[in-house]
C-alpha cells in the first residue's frame, strides 16, 4: 500500500512543482520550505466509545457524559496524530510546524498537511491483547507558494488496521494499545508518504 500511495503522490508533485518558479532566497524568511501540519478536524459522530468504561468510581453518582468522553477521545487522538506527523517529519529532517494558522510568507513556499478523521475507536480496552482501538482518516497535502492560493498535491486514505505496528520508528516502541497509540501510527505514516515524496522532488531539509 505504501509504495503505490508513494508512487501516486510523487508523480502529482512532480507535475505541480515543474510549473513553480524557483523561490528568490534574499526573500526566504526564517522558515523558507516549511511543512505545516494542521490538526485534523473530525465529528463526535465518528467516535466509538469503549462501553466498559466512563462510570463513576462514586457508587450513585453519573458518570462523564457520553458526549464529552467523545469529545476528550477525539481531541487526544487529533492531537496525537498531528504530533507524531510534526516530529516524525522533524526526525527525517524537514522544517515541520504544528500550526492551524501559519501561511507561507511571501517570497517562500510550503506543503501545507491538513484531514479529517473518518472513524475514532476506543476499542475494547479491558480486552488485553485484543484491545484493538483504531481511526481512519483522509488526508489532504497542498503546495502554496507565499501570496499565491494553495494547489491540491494528493489525497490520502489511511486506516490504523492496516498499518503495521512496527512500521513507524520511535511508534512502535510504546507499550499497551490505545486510539492515541493508533493515531500515532497513523501520524507515523503519513510522515513517511510526505518525506517520500518530498526527497523525490528535492525539497530541502531543515536549516540549522
Amino acid at each position: 500500500m505504501r509504495s503505490v500511495l508513494t508512487v501516486v503522490a510523487a508523480a502529482l508533485m512532480l507535475v505541480c512543482l515543474a510549473g513553480c518558479v524557483p523561490q528568490d532566497a534574499s526573500d526566504a524568511s526564517a522558515h523558507p520550505n516549511p511543512i505545516i501540519v494542521r490538526e485534523f478536524t473530525y465529528s463526535l459522530g465518528v467516535v466509538t466509545l469503549d462501553p466498559s468504561f466512563g462510570f463513576s468510581l462514586s457508587r450513585g453518582a453519573p458518570g462523564v457524559p457520553p458526549s464529552q468522553r467523545a469529545a476528550g477521545v477525539a481531541r487526544a487522538a487529533a492531537f496525537s496524530l498531528a504530533d507524531a506527523i510534526t516530529t516524525q517529519l522533524g526526525l527525517l529532517g524537514y522544517d515541520a510546524l504544528r500550526s492551524d494558522t501559519a501561511v507561507p510568507a511571501p517570497g517562500t513556499r510550503a506543503f501545507i498537511v491538513s484531514g479529517t478523521f473518518r472513524h475514532i475507536d476506543e476499542g475494547r480496552r479491558r480486552h488485553v491483547g485484543a484491545e484493538n482501538p483504531n481511526i481512519a482518516v483522509d488526508v489532504d497535502v497542498d503546495y502554496q507558494a507565499g501570496g499565491a492560493a494553495p494547489q491540491r498535491i494528493t489525497e490520502l486514505h489511511l486506516d490504523s488496521r492496516q498499518i503495521p505496528r512496527d512500521a513507524i520508528v520511535g511508534v512502535s516502541a510504546r507499550r499497551g494499545a490505545d486510539v492515541n497509540l493508533a493515531a500515532s501510527r497513523v501520524g507515523g505514516a503519513i510522515a513517511r508518504y510526505i518525506s517520500d515524496t518530498a526527497r523525490l522532488n528535492n525539497w530541502p531539509a531543515a536549516s540549522h
